[in-house]
Order: structure tokens, then sequence, then C-alpha cells
């Protein structure tokens, strides 16, 4: 069944496969020191990341992927979301996407992203405008040829644009906004990365959607026809985004500056 794992090509069906993956990150991944845990960052090439989370115990409390593309797009962060269900090594944020005239609070839609990397980063001033690089991975995928053939798929009245971004964590009866979203968009460049820890391929695209330009990535499962360059895709998805700026942090207090908090 496609997931995450598969979406980069690892094969993660069973909680045997999931502590296999783990310890390959163990093993294999540099740790990274921070004031809440440790990270063990895992790369297999090709932009194929894995964040594995470690509390200071040296307990393993989590496992994210991630994938390194080259989008790149402006975002004005306006919070952090912190939820029961994330780990102290977890970061989810809420932002808007291609921020108007500096103004942080406005832009082409409000949305919510996921940090593998967070802790890495001290305490994050919001709001603040950055740049992102920013991965979705498929929960579902159409692919079309053309702009002329998604439009002709659209047999209801209610139609969507080429381009079109809908936020749908922050829609619904979840407890708190979660990373997720339902958009549609034009492949700029696309192609078939082979997972070279597993010898599993998966699809990469980098589409342009309404906000800007968005990292795809997609077990081949999902999809029941090749993707090309000038098609259009459209599908829901989980996003996972990575500072391509250093954020600004927010000042410490005398106290905290006394005893190196």
């Amino acid at each position: 069944m496609p997931n995450h794992m598969t979406s980069i090509g690892f094969e993660v069906q069973s909680r045997e496969d999931f502590e296999r993956l783990a310890e390959y990150a163990l093993t294999t991944g540099n740790r990274i020191k921070t004031k809440k845990g440790i990270y063990s960052y895992a790369q297999t090439g090709k932009g194929i990341e894995l964040w594995l989370q470690m509390n200071k115990s040296n307990e393993v409390i989590g496992l994210n992927p991630h994938f390194s593309g080259s989008s790149k797009i402006k975002v004005g962060i306006t919070n952090e979301i912190i939820t029961d269900s994330n780990s102290i090594l977890d970061g989810t944020f809420h932002a808007w996407a291609d921020p108007k005239d500096e103004s942080v609070e406005s832009g082409s839609y409000p949305f919510v992203f996921d940090m593998p990397n967070r802790a890495n980063y001290g305490e994050v001033q919001v709001p603040q405008i950055l740049y992102i690089q920013l991965t979705a991975f498929a929960h579902e995928l159409s692919v079309y040829d053309d702009e002329d053939e998604f439009n002709k798929s659209q047999d209801s009245d209610l139609k969507f644009a080429s381009e079109s971004f809908i936020p749908s964590g922050l829609f619904g009866n979840e407890e708190a906004p979660s990373a997720r979203a339902i958009f549609t968009g034009r492949v700029v460049d696309t192609s078939i990365i082979t997972n070279e820890h597993t010898g599993a391929t998966f699809y990469w695209s980098l589409v342009k959607t309404l906000g800007g330009e968005i990292d795809v990535v997609a077990d081949k499962q999902l999809l029941s026809k090749e993707i090309i360059p000038g098609g259009v895709i459209s599908g829901s998805f989980w996003l996972s985004a990575k500072f391509l700026d250093n954020p600004v942090l927010k000042e410490k207090s005398m106290i905290q500056r006394l005893f190196g908090r």
C-alpha cells in the first residue's frame, strides 16, 4: 500500500519494516544533537532523506521522511502549531504562500507544513518572511497529458484551474490544523528516481501551482499513466518543508542569557 515511505522508495508495510528502516537510519545517519534531543540524519542520495528522532536517553521516538528537491517558495510564517501528537523533535508551521508587499499575513493562500529538522533551530520568531523547500508526498494522484485533457476530465459544475491549491488541513473536524493539501499544477520537470538503498523507484516532479513551485514525490502504484513535462497533475498530499534561509530567532531574556537556556 502506498504511504509516505514508499513515496521515496522505502518499502514499509509492517512494524518489522519500520524497525529495519529505523536501524538503517541509526547506523548510517549523521548524528545531530539539539537542545530537545538527537536526530540521525540519513541520506541515500538524489534528495532522499530520513530523519530518525531520539530523546536525550537515546530512545527512538520518531522517524520522518523528506525529499530535498529544487523547489523554492516564499512564505510568511505566522505561528508554530504545537499538538499532543507531535514529538518534541517534530515541527509544524502555519504560513501564507507568496506573501504580498512584505505583509506576512496575506498572499495566495494560508497553509500548514511539517518540518523534519525543526529542532535544529531555536525559538523561531513569528511572524517573518523566508524561503522554504517544499515537498508534497502524494496520497492520491491523477495525471493528465495537458491542460485540455485536465479540463475535459472535470464533468461537474464546479471546475478547478490547472494551477489551484486548497489547504485541506485547515478544514474539517481535526483537533489542530494539519500539513495536508489538495492541489493541481503544471509539470515543469519530472523523472523516475531509484532509491539506491532499496532499488525501488518512484516519481519526482517539479510542479508549478498557485503560489509557487512544489516538489512532488509519488509511489508509482498511484499512477495510471506516465507523468510528462508540460502535463498536469492533481491530487491530495502531505506537505514537508525545510527552511532555505536561517530564520530570525526570538531574543533571549536576561534570565535565559544568564543561565544559558
